[in-house]
């Protein structure tokens, strides 16, 4: 059975777009540059174990969408080019297989908090059943990375900013956006290449399309979008190869996961992302199987109870005048600004963690779930999410991968270490702990 927040085949990211794959042939040298190339940008803070591994799977999975009938254009050599998937295509292709497999599809229906047996392992979730259509993450945004690469980012005078890019070169825009607008112009593709562009990505372009305007050549305005977890690199905690997390019985895979283990500090885009959807997919699917298959012989779930708390039991009267909107909202205020989030120092972080404190306080104690249960876990799990992130975030005194830190500019090797933080009412941060991909089989 899958529990789906929106439609299953049209709800997140890569529905919409085309998206790359971190497809890469099993040949040593080219495996080895396909994982040199991102580690500098990550800070050095991937796995090359885990790397390879998810290599391996990726590339037999999308040969095993070949076999389904995916439809690869070719690449001009006689055989055909997997490293970039279009969305709509492989999500109708994807439902049909679950269909195919007789799998119980329940669309429209978001979880709303884990189950717990008696002896505190997970014993499964419950969720609300909605037909008023998908249910949308506050920050989201579908952007182009690859496209962007080979464009000019200037002025509103048509000046070059200096150091502008979309990879390498971010700060240099966000900086530039805290006083003034900037403008692009993807003007680094060979014309003779923009057919095949325009057919690799349809949907990007289609919003020019309608503006009438020609982004190959003509200027349009930019900005930096905060997309949550969907284009992030951290996520629940990984401890073994089957994906299993630090809750007994919870398996995570895709967004919901880490994936500093291939990306480091920085993020996956679209390639390192997919890849990691359809690797850890499968090993999460499998190692959650083989974990039902165990409690149901030995029934320790007969006696599960809701642990969900902050939005659906607050822990004290209910605060009538707080609702989700105004949760969200300030949520808003403290990640969405650059130099808030974006460019940090410890007098900023210390500032918001101590709001982001104060609404968890109102949060925990005071929000109900009223007629919205939904929106009140989702705007509960952005304060929680928020609080997180900056308590890590002062805890690395280091600028490393898209972490910067204005009073810390450069790496420090002593930290060269990924991060774990955790923790409700009293938050924690402590170092590293790297899972290896031997720490837990994964069954076949």
């Amino acid at each position: 059975m899958i529990a789906e927040k929106g439609y299953c085949g049209t709800s997140g990211a890569a529905a919409s777009a085309g998206v790359g794959v971190w497809y890469v042939p099993p040949e040593p040298e080219l495996r080895e540059a396909a994982m040199a190339s991102r580690e500098q940008l990550g800070g050095y803070l991937a796995d090359r174990g885990w790397m390879e591994r998810v290599l391996d799977e990726t590339y037999a999975q999308v040969n095993r969408i070949a076999e389904w009938g995916y439809p690869f254009p070719g690449d001009g050599q006689g055989g055909q080019a997997r490293s970039t998937l279009q969305g709509p295509e492989l999500m109708r292709r994807l439902r049909r297989q679950l269909v195919r497999a007789r799998v119980r599809i329940l669309d429209h229906s978001p979880a709303l908090e884990l189950l717990r047996g008696a002896d505190g392992t997970l014993a499964g979730a419950t969720g609300a059943r909605s037909q008023r259509g998908a249910i949308s993450p506050v920050f989201s945004s579908v952007t182009k990375t690859a496209i962007y690469h080979h464009a000019t980012f200037s002025y509103a005078d048509g000046t070059p900013i200096p150091g502008a890019g979309s990879q390498r070169g971010r700060s240099a825009i966000a900086r530039t956006l805290l006083t003034r607008p900037v403008f692009c112009v993807i003007d680094g593709w060979p014309e003779e290449e923009h057919t095949a562009l325009r057919r690799a990505q349809p949907n990007f372009f289609l919003s020019f399309d309608r503006m009438g305007i020609d982004p190959f050549r003509e200027r349009f305005p930019v900005t930096l979008r905060l997309e949550g977890t969907i284009r992030g690199t951290g996520g629940l905690r990984v401890t073994g190869g089957d994906c299993a997390t630090t809750v007994p019985g919870l398996f995570a895979a895709g967004d919901a996961a880490t994936r500093e283990l291939i990306c480091g500090g920085f993020t996956g885009g679209g390639s390192h992302n997919s890849a990691w959807a359809l690797s850890s997919g499968r090993w999460a699917g499998l190692g959650a199987a083989a974990y039902a298959r165990k409690a149901r012989r030995s029934g320790h779930h007969a006696k599960a109870g809701g642990a969900g708390g902050a939005g659906l039991r607050p822990t004290g009267a209910a605060d009538l005048g707080l609702d989700w909107r105004e949760v969200v909202a300030t949520v808003q205020e403290e990640v969405r600004p650059y130099d808030r989030n974006y460019f940090r120092d410890e007098e900023t972080l210390r500032g918001s963690r101590a709001r982001l404190e104060d609404l968890w306080q109102r949060v925990s104690e005071g929000l109900e779930s009223g007629r919205d249960p939904v929106r009140a876990r989702e705007a509960a799990a952005m304060c929680a999410h928020a609080r997180w992130m900056y308590a890590a975030a002062q805890e690395r005194t280091e600028t490393r991968g898209m972490h910067k830190r204005t009073d810390h500019p450069e790496p420090d090797p002593a930290q060269q270490r990924r991060l774990h933080v955790g923790g409700l009412q009293e938050l924690w941060t402590a170092g590293d702990g790297r899972p290896r991909v031997s720490d837990a089989a994964v069954p076949a």
